[in-house]
């Protein structure tokens, strides 16, 4: 009986760090590089094809926009051309909205990577008068507000990282039609439609 739990508690091991280390080998690499003070080099790996990459001022305003079309993304940037101050790099995925500081001078751009934020989208299915909102452990409180076609809000609550995981909420009195379920962190949105039959 001991070695067959020795037994499985090695298989446990060595399956968690296979999957350890193929999480770090697809983990996505953001590096910023100055090219004799003249060029800004952008260079993303392990991006999901349709990740969408912006570049922000102090202002909110977009200063580039553009989306990924393989798993590697490169962009070179006139530093002459370039807005001077702080930026705002916003990388975009299906899960996930990662926010890197960049700080541009007359001779350089450089990220602040000890500055960055990154928000894990929530996840809503809906099945049997049941919608279930998965959220990933160490999330940032989120504001969940649940809107109807007239946008009136049916249901909100704040979910915070003791809540993480699982929620379920029962929507089976809730007339037909669809709803917008907004998520709002530090003034930042995210939406999902249900539709509700």
């Amino acid at each position: 009986m001991k070695q067959r739990i020795t037994q499985a508690f090695m298989v446990i091991m060595f399956m968690t760090i296979v999957l350890t280390a193929q999480a770090r080998d697809n983990e996505r690499e953001i590096s910023l590089t100055t090219v004799k003070q003249k060029a800004v080099v952008l260079k993303l790996d392990n991006v999901n094809e349709g990740t969408s990459i912006r570049l922000l001022n102090e202002k909110g305003q977009v200063l580039f926009s553009d989306e990924t079309k393989f798993g590697k993304y490169g962009k070179v940037f006139n530093l002459e051309k370039l807005e001077r101050g702080k930026l705002v790099l916003e990388v975009e995925d299906q899960e996930t909205v990662q926010l890197l500081p960049i700080t541009v001078t007359e001779q350089s751009a450089s990220m602040e990577l000890e500055n960055q934020t990154t928000y894990i989208k929530p996840i809503v299915r809906v099945q049997n008068g049941e919608m279930k909102v998965f959220l990933r452990a160490g999330h940032q409180p989120f504001v969940m507000r649940m809107l109807d076609n007239f946008n009136d809000i049916v249901y909100r609550q704040t979910v915070k990282d003791t809540l993480g995981g699982m929620k379920r909420y029962d929507v089976s009195k809730l007339p037909s039609g669809k709803y917008n379920i907004q998520f709002t962190a530090d003034g930042r949105s995210f939406y999902h439609t249900i539709t509700l039959n």
